[in-house]
């Protein structure tokens, strides 16, 4: 019921205001799209290559000061060898780290 009064209402707006207006900005036909993806990209200047690694810089610097207010991050890890009779030995144990060491390191070894 609720849907139909929905339906009701646009439909007197519409008919009451008319068609909404279009405004023609951009492509509009495929044609004219094809034509914008064939356009070769904009050369970087060195300014625009400064201000994108100045941007990283910040948001870098940002992100590890957003996660130096994270509390720790615990889990148990495992540890694995082989005692002197052969015999695989495991253990687990309780590890803790900072959220913003593991941001640092993440793809170094």
């Amino acid at each position: 019921m609720l849907q139909y009064i929905v339906e009701l209402f646009h439909k007197l707006v519409a008919a009451f205001l008319g068609k909404p207006k279009v405004l023609c900005i951009g492509p509009n036909t495929l044609d004219e799209l094809l034509v914008q993806f064939d356009v070769p990209p904009k050369e970087k200047t060195v300014q625009d290559i400064i201000r994108d690694y100045q941007i990283k810089e910040t948001m870098a610097g940002l992100e590890v000061d957003m996660l130096k207010m994270d509390p720790a991050l615990a889990y148990k890890g495992h540890q694995s060898w082989f005692n002197e009779n052969n015999v695989l030995s495991l253990h687990q144990m309780p590890c803790v780290v900072r959220p913003e060491v593991i941001y640092c390191s993440y793809g170094k070894s």
